[in-house]
């Protein structure tokens, strides 16, 4: 016997090409975590105030002009005063506006301002030349392979796992 107390013992069953998937995700972990300071260091080069929570509500805002306060709240699922205060700070900046919704009087729409859309654009402008220089220094055959790998990983993260497709995060997360 291996020592192993059997009700504890792990009863999955080891497959061949385990140990593969496991570096493979293992390296696209710490790419998503570079790609994650990347966003961070360059939304704060274009204005200090960009914190990732402001950035997530500002991209959000911007994909979906009109956006709802309760609809941002579900969608960085954080609570909705949290979403309140983001846009309250957003606001404030000059980089987010609200106003009426033309179909629901009651309702209040979000939208980025001119600076807004200028302040996003120029993130996504820099950390789109910060990655081309990265990949500029990728050896090519390294680069199709990375290209051919993309095209397959894109759909299926896209996807989602089962386990955490539906399960709301906490409610006072960052946006």
């Amino acid at each position: 016997m291996d020592g192993q107390d059997p009700e504890v013992r792990d009863e999955t069953p080891v497959r061949e090409g385990d140990d593969v998937l496991l570096q493979a995700a293992d390296r696209l972990a710490a790419a998503a975590e570079i790609l994650v300071s990347v966003s961070a260091r360059t939304a704060v080069a274009v204005d200090s105030r960009l914190s990732p929570p402001l950035l997530r509500a500002l991209t959000l805002v911007g994909t979906d002009p009109g956006l709802t306060l309760a609809a941002l709240a579900e969608r960085a699922q954080i609570s909705r005063s949290r979403a309140s205060r983001v846009c309250d700070t957003l606001e404030e900046a000059g980089l987010l506006a609200r106003s009426p919704r033309t179909e629901d009087r009651r309702g209040v729409g979000l939208s980025l301002t001119g600076r807004g859309r200028s302040a996003l654009d120029r993130v996504r402008d820099r950390r789109t030349a910060w990655i081309q220089d990265a990949l500029l220094r990728m050896p090519e055959s390294d680069l199709s392979g990375l290209l051919a790998a993309l095209r397959s990983l894109g759909p299926s993260l896209a996807h989602g796992h089962p386990e955490h497709a539906e399960t709301p995060g906490p409610p006072d997360r960052s946006v």
